[in-house]
């Protein structure tokens, strides 16, 4: 009740017109008013207890700190408690009556006007703007302050309002701290029930340093149960790392992760912190043991639980690590970001981008140091999460050199075991000059793919690269440890003068290879100019290949220029990509191309048969990349030469 000898005052214009506001636009979460009043009371323990080592003569230093919650049924109110430091008159008619955040009101104005047009805006972030005490009228009809100050000298006062203006006077507390009593408004009942308020401290409040205790008042007014502890107050990331457990890091790991745990999920490597400079923040980290499902969606990314001095102030945020590391899961708590910290100032908080650099460098050591020590289990993670640290070395180029060092592929000699660039180089024989590599949809169409034959017929690996981002990867890896990465679908490989295997494993003379390579050459030009004829403009060029042992053709794409995969992938994204001629490819000492060239060498236009062969050709290529344009037209080409091997059709000349 409002004291007789309480001055009325009115609210300054900003106050009114956030007030407004929030009474009549921000009702869809609620909830938030109560994390707001809590740290209200945990930052006033704080300023008691930091007073109390200057200041012998505050009041009540032997009280025990805590925090009291009670849920009055019989009576429709609302309790916050604390026994901090309080507040004297003066203080009262400031820190109550007027808004100390100056983008506050835009905030929320802005707020309802998305309302007004049926946007849903965040409303997490009410009590990221300033609005603190006030967002207390979402719930409230009145709110009554009892506070007494620490310091002495100073008498005990009630401050009281409706949200119209406020009256300060006389109050009749006698213990230090401050006694918030909401007369809850019909909407707000909910908060009187004990299973709500309880998962809301929980939710947002659980780490807070203080106990926070419920009582629970019943409609007749009797009290129910015992006065219980429903918070932490003991936060996992301020224990010392030395005493503790896999099994601890593993139960933070499901209440990091929403309580529940998969099978086959737990953490695959953890990262405990606590630093104090450049920055003071403590954070526990993870690996997940499985890719969570929200990676990949349009919504906006799931970042990491920031904490201001323990109290939760962001569930998801998104700036603590670059996106390549959204697969992190974890907290972070800083004693450096105040606690009214929203989005827009988050950005640029100058302690927030000391945080995320800190951590980038700190989770790549993690994993780096996995991928050294535990090879087995590092393969998990990039299985994983490997794609995600392939769009890192396209946009991170400060980590290049150890993102560089985490990059796994498997290869046509590694047997389906992903390895790295350092294990590729190493396993290079001699001779060998750059790093071969193909892109496609599957490593087993591109092992068997004819554009590694070469490599395969030289004992060259070939890293076999199926995500899409590889074509992004391999544009900015140009070489590694000083060889350079070569696709085999592009330009000349440049291996006529390399050593060719024989089929028992002995290396081919080199006199006699090149004689080989130059005659087989030599032999098919014709085939070659009647090729490119008869194809046209479906073939930018038809040459002799250096690249195939086994089939007869292939189609290579230039070198430097977009590839068939590349085009294939910017198609699904829905990018219109025309389609450019590529180079038809035809291995000379091929019994089918000899054949074939034969039949060219004839002068006068190309016969029906030599047209046909060179349609087999091409189709045969497009079929080896899984791509046919005219199904119909190559069946049909198909079954004439099937026929005519069997002698059910006439040879024509």
């Amino acid at each position: 009740m409002t004291d007789s000898a309480a001055q009325p005052h009115e609210f300054k214009a900003e106050v009114a017109a956030v007030l407004r506001l929030v009474t009549n636009s921000l009702y869809t979460n609620r909830e938030i008013f109560l994390r707001e009043l809590i740290s209200n009371a945990s930052d006033a323990l704080d300023k008691a207890r930091f007073a109390a080592l200057v200041d012998k003569d505050l009041r009540d230093q032997d009280v025990e700190p805590h925090i009291q919650l009670v849920l009055d049924k019989s009576r429709g109110v609302l309790v916050i408690e604390d026994v901090g430091i309080g507040m004297s008159q003066e203080e009262a008619e400031t820190n109550l009556g007027t808004i100390a955040h100056s983008g506050t009101l835009r905030f929320l104005e802005q707020v309802a006007a998305d309302q007004a047009e049926g946007k849903r805006p965040d409303l997490n972030l009410i009590g990221q703007f300033g609005v603190g005490f006030y967002s207390a009228f979402m719930v409230a009809e009145r709110i009554d302050v009892y506070s007494l100050s620490a310091r002495p000298g100073h008498e005990p006062i009630h401050w009281s309002s409706d949200g119209n203006g406020f009256t300060v006077g006389p109050g009749t507390r006698r213990q230090r701290g401050t006694r918030i009593e909401l007369t809850l408004n019909e909407e707000g009942k909910e908060f009187l029930d004990r299973w709500r308020v309880e998962a809301i401290v929980k939710r947002y409040s659980n780490f807070v340093l203080y106990p926070i205790k419920l009582q629970v008042v019943d409609d007749k007014g009797v009290t129910e149960g015992d006065n219980k502890q429903v918070n932490a107050a003991s936060a996992f990331w301020t224990r010392d790392p030395k005493e503790l457990g896999d099994d601890d890091y593993k139960e933070f790991y499901s209440h990091v992760m929403g309580g529940f745990v998969l099978p086959g999920d737990e953490p695959l490597a953890h990262l405990h912190l606590s630093l104090d400079a450049p920055i003071q923040f403590k954070s526990v980290l993870y690996v997940p043991g499985r890719r969570p499902h929200d990676l990949f969606g349009s919504e906006e990314i799931r970042g990491l639980q920031l904490y201001a001095r323990r109290v939760l102030v962001m569930e998801s945020c998104d700036k603590l690590l670059p996106a390549y590391l959204r697969f992190v899961r974890g907290v972070v708590d800083s004693e450096d970001l105040p606690l009214n910290v929203s989005r827009e100032t988050l950005q640029e908080h100058k302690s927030l981008a000391a945080i995320r650099r800190q951590l980038t460098r700190k989770v790549l050591k993690l994993l780096t140091d996995l991928a050294d020590e535990d090879a087995e289990k590092y393969a998990t993670v990039w299985e994983e999460f490997g794609v995600f640290l392939k769009e890192g070395l396209h946009t991170d180029n400060a980590h290049r050199e150890q993102l560089t060092s985490l990059l796994r592929w498997p290869s046509t000699l590694s047997e389906g075991k992903a390895i790295s660039l350092a294990e590729y180089v190493a396993s290079m024989p001699e001779g060998q000059e750059a790093i071969y590599y193909i892109t496609g949809e599957s490593a087993q169409a591109l092992a068997r793919s004819p554009h590694v034959e070469a490599c395969r017929a030289r004992g060259y690996p070939v890293l076999l690269m199926t995500d899409a981002v590889d074509e992004w990867v391999v544009q900015d890896l140009h070489e590694h440890d000083g060889k350079p990465l070569r696709s085999v679908t592009q330009g000349d490989l440049g291996l006529s003068k390399a050593e060719a295997k024989t089929k028992d494993g002995e290396a081919a003379d080199d006199g006699e290879e090149a004689e080989a390579e130059a005659a087989g050459t030599a032999d098919i030009d014709a085939l070659l100019t009647k090729a490119k004829e008869i194809l046209g403009e479906r073939v930018k060029e038809v040459r002799a290949s250096s690249r195939l042992t086994d089939s007869a053709a292939c189609l290579v794409d230039e070198e430097g220029g977009l590839s068939r995969n590349m085009e294939r992938i910017l198609r699904m994204a829905n990018r219109d990509v025309p389609s450019r001629p590529r180079i038809l490819e035809l291995n000379p000492s091929h019994a089918f191309v000899r054949a074939a060239n034969a039949l060219a060498q004839g002068e006068g236009d190309p016969p029906a048969r030599l047209r046909t062969w060179v349609e087999l050709l091409h189709d045969q290529a497009n079929l080896a990349e899984g791509t046919v344009a005219d199904p119909a037209g190559v069946v049909q080409r198909i079954q004439g030469l099937l026929d005519e091997v069997a002698g059910l059709a006439e040879a024509s000349a």
